[in-house]
This record gives C-alpha cells, structure tokens and sequence, in this order.
C-alpha cells in the first residue's frame, strides 16, 4: 500500500513538474512575431500616401498586396488591411511614399477564400528625394 502510494505521489509531481515547466509554443509569443509587428508598426508609420506621385521622386515602382477579406463583401477594415500590406512592401524596398492606390474585390475562381471576398491592391512606391 505504501509504494502504491510514493508512486502515485511521483508521478503526480512528475505531471504537474512537466505541466509547470513548459515552455509557451504559440507562435505570438515568439521573438520574430514580435520583431515582424514592430517592423509593419514603423513601415505604417513611415511610409505616407499621397494621390500622385511628386515630381521630386526617385526609384519608382509598383507594389501589389492581397488578402481574403474577414466576410463576403468589402469592409473598410479589409480595405485598411491591404493598405498595411502595400505599406510594408513599400518600406521593404526602400521606399518612404505611395501613391496611386487603387484596392478593388479581385475574382477568386479557385474559391481560395471560402466564401469570403478575394482583395488586392497596386500602388507605385517611391522615396520623396529631400
């Protein structure tokens, strides 16, 4: 009776050890996570939308984002979504300025969205010369 019982009281402490001590695997709590909002954050912050590309600019170019929308018809907050994405990529090529943004519902034959609207957007990048 008495081993039954040490070896009961193991492995209870043997669970509640293991339970305790592992270690957090969701991929939110991850360093890269981090460091990749930190980057989007400065990327939306820096990079600034005007309607036409200023003269005084240089490298221009085109970016294009696109996503599946939260539900089956365009939101603003799908539309806001699409232009983080164009914001990013714009930032990741150097670029301080966007203009010409157009984000529009896109055809999703291959049903890749499952029912919710397919979305995108173009832009030309550029870095305003100072």
């Amino acid at each position: 009776m008495r081993s039954t019982v040490k070896v009961m009281s193991l492995m209870i402490c043997g669970l509640v050890a293991g339970c305790s001590s592992e270690p957090s695997t969701s991929p939110l709590d991850s360093q890269a996570y981090a460091a990749a909002l930190e980057k989007q954050k400065h990327a939306v912050e820096t990079v600034k939308v005007y309607q036409a590309v200023p003269s005084n600019s240089l490298a221009v170019r085109t970016v294009m984002s696109a996503t599946c929308g939260s539900d089956s018809v365009l939101t603003g907050a799908d539309e806001n979504y699409v232009l983080t994405g164009l914001k990013v990529k714009a930032f990741s090529s150097g670029a301080d300025g966007i203009a010409e943004v157009v984000i529009k519902q896109l055809p999703d034959p291959g049903r890749h969205c499952e029912g919710n609207v397919a979305l995108g957007g173009t832009a030309k990048a550029f870095t305003v010369q100072r």
